[in-house]
């Protein structure tokens, strides 16, 4: 462990397995966040339908 001027032989293979998997969480954060636009424009839309729905059975209910 007398290595202070010299970098550990497997530090570069860290550093680069270190930002691959940075770069991996981030595709990953944009692929969720993708995901959650998604599932909100459909909750919004399956929302106005019910709403829709509801309205039609009120109108013919009276």
């Amino acid at each position: 462990m007398n290595q202070s001027a010299e970098h550990c032989p497997l530090e570069r293979m860290y550093e680069a397995e270190f930002r691959h998997l940075t770069r991996n969480l981030s595709e990953l954060k944009a692929r969720v966040q993708r995901l959650e636009s998604a599932l909100t424009r459909g909750l919004f839309l399956l929302v106005a339908n019910l709403a829709g729905v509801v309205t039609m059975l009120v109108r013919q209910l009276l």
